[in-house]
């Protein structure tokens, strides 16, 4: 069968991961589209696109889909964060989700999604009902292991995995970490360049020594950079999955994360959970890092828990979400 992708979305994030993952995965080739899948003509362009190649099935790996209804199609929708989160809004975002995303749901052969916080949220948000909706979910590649060399930091330090947009609260995290009294033994590593919010936070408390910026990094540095840190944390306010969370399970760190819904589904019994919008609950939480049981009995839950995050379960649940109404490959 002739059955394409959109590679565009494959790159150094979640969906980005998700979409190498599984399609290398399916018996699927990239459709070549030029352009952003987020540019305000691609839905007209995709259509063409597509009417033009005659494919059997389109799969989408994010939330773009086509105009209309040139062929058979599905798209993923791994969270609703461009909607329910403040400082992601805006009202050029409402009218694509409305005009598009949600209309696209209803077309579509089969809706993915990677939670089943996210699927409810999602059927919530459109009224497309959950039996519509397939949690395909995320998994951990193999070279995230407990064995192998660990990154190299002068100090032990606590890592942050992820961008530095708000509802990431990156800034809580750093007011935590200085509260914590940690600094004085260890360092909090943040993926990615300092926001001015965030670099203004931590001049402000006198944390430049200690809270350290890795830049951009390589996807292959980060199995040894999830096993040299002696906790990893995810202070977010809203997550679809939070793939960093089995990533440093997988490699043997113990994780700590926001009691949000997608988190505390995804983390299971093997994280410790923390209010984010609580200094004090953020604060005891980090000093898990100085309790040693504590940190082997997390570490022990998650290389255990972890095993259930596997691509290819994620990609068999994709292909036969694709091929349920008889659109097969």
């Amino acid at each position: 069968m002739n059955a394409c992708f959109d590679q565009r979305w494959i790159g150094p994030h979640g969906i980005g991961r998700f979409a190498s993952e599984v399609s290398k995965r399916l018996p699927i080739k990239a459709l070549g589209a030029p352009g952003k899948p987020l540019d305000l003509w691609d839905p007209w362009l995709l259509r063409q696109r597509l009417l033009k190649a005659k494919p059997d099935h389109f799969f989408s790996p994010g939330f773009n889909a086509p105009l209309g209804n040139p062929c058979p199609f599905s798209l993923t929708i791994h969270d609703l964060i461009h909607l329910d989160v403040p400082e992601e809004r805006s009202p050029m975002k409402w009218a694509y989700y409305q005009a598009i995303v949600k209309p696209a749901l209803y077309k579509a052969r089969c809706v993915f999604t990677v939670s089943e916080a996210s699927r409810d949220r999602l059927s919530e948000w459109s009224g497309l009902p959950k039996n519509r909706i397939v949690v395909a979910g995320n998994g951990v590649g193999p070279e995230f292991l407990p064995e192998g060399p660990s990154w190299r930091h002068p100090k032990p330090y606590v890592l942050y995995i992820g961008n530095q947009k708000p509802h990431k609260n990156v800034e809580g995290l750093v007011d935590a970490f200085g509260a914590s009294g940690l600094s004085k033994d260890f360092d909090l590593l943040l993926s990615g360049d300092l926001s001015p919010s965030i670099a203004s936070k931590i001049e402000t408390l006198r944390l430049k020594e200690n809270v350290i910026a890795l830049g951009p990094i390589n996807e292959k540095d980060l199995p040894s950079l999830y096993r040299g840190a002696e906790l990893l944390v995810m202070p977010s306010f809203h997550e679809g999955f939070g793939l960093p969370l089995v990533e440093a399970m997988a490699s043997g760190t113990p994780v700590i994360a926001s009691r949000t819904p997608a988190l505390l589904e995804i983390g299971g019994p093997a994280a410790r959970f923390f209010d984010p919008s609580n200094l004090e609950e953020m604060v005891d939480a980090l000093q898990t890092v100085l309790d040693r049981g504590e940190s082997q009995k997390l570490r022990a839950l998650g290389l255990d828990w972890v095993r259930r995050y596997d691509w290819d379960h994620v990609a068999k649940r994709v292909l036969e979400g694709i091929t349920k109404e008889g659109d097969g490959f």
